[in-house]
């Protein structure tokens, strides 16, 4: 049997990305594997590719958007995948909030056609929605017969699920393992091994330790850092492969907080930044402190639109104009700075913008917190001062829009700028590149002028990986994501 071995440091709270996501858990590479979508994005560029839906057309504009789906897409218990399917999963997620609104954002309604077809009918013309549907495991579609009538919250098959993707669940042994097994009856190209088993390793160092010395072949994004490369050189059964992020680590303020309204305080923080400080975290050529407000590799990014400099001179003198001046111990403030433990290198940024903020007379307490804290203290509660975050900026910039425009799922900023939300909606009101670049364009100039957010580096994907097996997106011209092992297949002679 052919076994391939997949490590990772958090377990699976549950498997239904439709539902909620836990950043970094092992429920998120499960539910690409196990779910199917309608469209596959890639992360790295523009192209939409089929899923369940075999083709679709782009109507009115881009406000309606019908989609064809495979005939043959099978649920893993027998049943027909069929239109119903994906209109009342999407419609659920949107009527409830759940996890998949954030990118489903924009529907005024879905109607099914027919068993095989099915049509968005949007508020307005988005030419980004393939990006929204296909991006993320987010928007994966779940059996009615299933869910229907019941609370996504306690549905027992979040636990079991049942899906139409190339594997099926086989077995769940919280903190130790999760198995997945080829399902014989995929609709698509066949699985290439029999089995995915997916190892829980808390301790990040022996993860990379697992895949170097061929314990396991793979471990997701976050868990190799620059910092652990060392753990990896030499590596007799494994590659490093580096791929420039799809975003950038950017510092955030609590908007509910009436301070952060003074543009003044947000920019002596942004002046009192000194990112050449940050060249310590960086591998030339794959990450750097980064000043722009999108990824070098956007098709839309701005290059002559950057953040402020660092001029800690002028970083007190506003400190001092906003009222904040030093007190006799010569301080001004105290905040808190936290971000998402499991994007382990935003830890070393952290430390080192407290150091500067330091140096203007802000005292900055900061830390990680996991997954589950964050959406409590920070998405839910909204219990902190400033954050570093990352995500998606790719393949197209709308995808920040649940992030950092008004009312979006995702903006634990809590940021509001009229201005900004303008160029959202052109950018998705037009399907002429040169126009949405130049709506883009727009949105970056006002994100500069408001100091709505601070960039800070812009990081660089590590994926430790065995060299026995192959069909990785990067040697499939990225048709898959990086998190999906339907293509995955032992090279000849690639025995362990």
């Amino acid at each position: 049997m052919d076994e391939y071995i997949v490590v990772v440091p958090v377990d699976a709270t549950e498997i239904n990305e439709s539902y909620r996501n836990v950043v970094g858990g092992a429920g998120y590479f499960v539910a690409n594997n196990v779910y199917s979508r309608l469209v596959v994005t890639e992360v790295g560029g523009a192209a939409s590719y089929p899923d369940l839906a075999e083709h679709w057309e782009c109507l009115d504009g881009g406000q309606r958007w019908r989609f064809a789906l495979n005939r043959h897409a099978r649920w893993h218990d027998g049943r027909p995948v069929t239109a119903h399917d994906v209109a009342y999963t999407h419609l659920t997620a949107l009527a409830n909030g759940y996890h998949a609104a954030s990118f489903l954002h924009g529907i005024a309604d879905i109607t099914v056609l027919g068993d095989h077809l099915v049509e968005y009918v949007l508020h307005e013309p988005n030419a980004a929605f393939l990006t929204q549907l296909g991006n993320f495991a987010a928007t994966h579609v779940l059996p009615r017969h299933l869910y229907e009538g019941t609370d996504w919250a306690d549905n027992p098959h979040n636990q079991h699920p049942v899906g139409s993707g190339p594997f099926r669940f086989a077995e769940h042994v919280p903190g130790e393992r999760i198995v997945l097994e080829r399902w014989d009856g995929y609709w698509g190209p066949p699985a290439g091994v029999d089995r995915v088993t997916l190892l829980i390793e808390p301790d990040l160092d022996e993860c990379v330790r697992m895949i170097a010395d061929g314990r396991a072949h793979y471990a997701p994004q976050d868990v190799l850092t620059m910092k652990r490369l060392p753990l990896a050189e030499g590596a007799e059964h494994a590659e490093v492969y580096r791929e420039r992020g799809p975003g950038i680590a950017l510092l955030g303020f609590n908007y509910r907080q009436e301070r952060w309204s003074d543009r003044r305080l947000r920019l002596a923080l942004a002046h009192a930044v000194d990112r050449e400080r940050l060249r310590r975290f960086a591998e030339p050529g794959w990450s750097e402190p980064w000043a722009n407000f999108l990824p070098g590799s956007s098709f839309a990014v701005a290059e002559d639109v950057t953040a402020v400099g660092h001029d800690a001179a002028q970083a007190e003198k506003l400190l001092d104009e906003a009222g904040y001046p030093r007190d006799a111990d010569g301080w001004r403030m105290s905040l808190r700075l936290y971000y998402m433990a499991t994007f382990d290198g935003h830890g070393g940024l952290a430390a080192s913008v407290a150091e500067d903020l330091a140096a203007v007379g802000i005292r900055v307490e900061h830390g990680g917190l996991d997954s589950e804290t964050w959406s409590r203290q920070i998405s839910g509660e909204g219990d902190f001062d400033l954050t570093i975050s990352g995500g998606n900026m790719m393949p197209d910039p709308d995808i920040t829009a649940s992030r950092l425009s008004t009312g979006g799922q995702r903006n634990h900023l809590k940021l509001s700028n009229p201005e900004a939300d303008a160029c959202y909606a052109a950018a998705r009101a037009t399907v002429d590149r040169r126009e949405r670049v130049a709506h883009y364009r727009r949105l970056q100039e006002v994100w500069a002028r408001d100091v709505s957010v601070v960039p800070l580096f812009w990081y660089c994907i590590y994926l430790l990986r065995s060299d026995k097996f192959f069909g990785w997106a990067d040697q499939i011209d990225f048709r898959v994501p990086f998190w999906h092992w339907g293509r995955i297949r032992r090279i000849a002679g690639g025995e362990d």
